[in-house]
């Protein structure tokens, strides 16, 4: 019964779900339904690059952020006439899904991706920037690829599939737009009402949260009332976040389901939030200097294993070393 619960949580709050009752006041993102052929690639362990991945790669050429060379795939320029046709039938193809891709792309210019709930942040150190931007479908496919955080979203929908609950998995893709992590700030939503807000970045003071906590507190309630608390009806215990970038305008960035023990309260306790609260929506923040906190995204680095074998091939980027072994996988056995 508990897990039937928490799959309905779960669905309610997948972006195909939410985003087409939300879109005015979300950030301006697309949605690519993800066939069941690309849904069997993903969930596939061999790293292998679709075809118009690599005919799309716009990275020949451009640096690194380490500041070394990203080198072309030898594939591209050297194996020629029938060694390529071998290599193209072994490679996956997936056409009308990677120009559903593209034409995004081509519209937005650089993109945030995440499947229906979560984001790639643990694959991050493999993109050229360290960050979630792509521009290209070897971008956007790399990352999808190297992430066990987005396996998670696989695992979860097939487990929705398996209980007949419909859930279109999807790919998400949010118009790049520069964060700065001041405007970011977690909702608290229990037994339908808003009872807490609190900034998301924890890892330090934030001059501007303080100077306009009042009005922060003020526009989210605002948007709460008018906009969400009527029309997201289906849970009555969640968490939402947004980013409030200047007064009297705030974004929804997602929303998730409040569960006890794993939803990251922040600077509220559990039974802060379970229990009354005076005066809601409770604003907190951290109110004064304090010293360096971890930050969240910095558990997504390089693993050990990768870093120590990059260090003993300094001659090559890391690029050059991820198409290598791409390339031997490619190679017919």
């Amino acid at each position: 019964m508990r897990d039937c619960v928490q799959m309905k949580m779960s669905a309610e709050c997948s972006f195909s779900i939410w985003y087409p009752l939300f879109g005015k006041e979300s950030l301006e993102a697309a949605s690519v339904p993800i066939p069941d052929e690309v849904m069997a690639y993903l969930e596939h362990g061999s790293f292998r690059l679709p075809i118009e991945a690599r005919n799309d790669s716009k990275s020949c050429g451009s640096k690194w952020s380490d500041g070394t060379l990203v080198l072309p795939n030898d594939n591209d320029d050297v194996h020629l006439g029938e060694a390529q046709s071998t290599n193209d039938l072994n490679q996956p193809s997936y056409p009308m899904f990677s120009n559903q891709i593209k034409d995004v792309l081509n519209e937005f210019g650089a993109v945030f991706i995440k499947l229906n709930w979560s984001a790639p942040l643990d694959a991050a150190w493999v993109a050229p920037t360290k960050t979630l931007r792509c521009t290209t479908l070897e971008e956007v496919y790399l990352l999808l690829k190297s992430s066990d955080r987005l396996v998670k979203d696989l695992n979860q929908l097939q487990s929705l599939k398996n209980n007949k609950v419909n859930v279109p998995p999807c790919l998400v893709l949010k118009k790049w737009r520069e964060i700065n992590p001041c405007t970011e700030f977690r909702c608290f939503v229990m037994n339908g009402e808003l009872v807490g807000i609190c900034q998301r970045d924890l890892s330090q003071y934030y001059l501007y949260i303080e100077t306009e906590k009042y009005d922060i507190r003020q526009d989210i309630k605002s948007l709460f009332h008018e906009r969400i608390k009527k029309r997201f009806v289906s849970l009555t215990n969640y968490v939402f976040d947004v980013i409030r970038h200047k007064k009297d305008h705030v974004k929804i960035i997602d929303f998730s389901p409040y569960v006890p023990g794993s939803t990251k309260t922040l600077l509220f306790m559990k039974e802060e939030l379970d229990g009354p609260i005076v005066n809601p929506p409770e604003f907190r923040l951290i109110g004064e200097n304090v010293a360096i906190q971890p930050n969240d995204a910095s558990i997504f680095c390089i693993p050990t294993e990768i870093n120590e074998f990059y260090q003993t091939n300094s001659s090559q980027s890391m690029m050059d070393i991820i198409q290598q072994e791409v390339h031997n996988q490619n190679e017919p056995f």
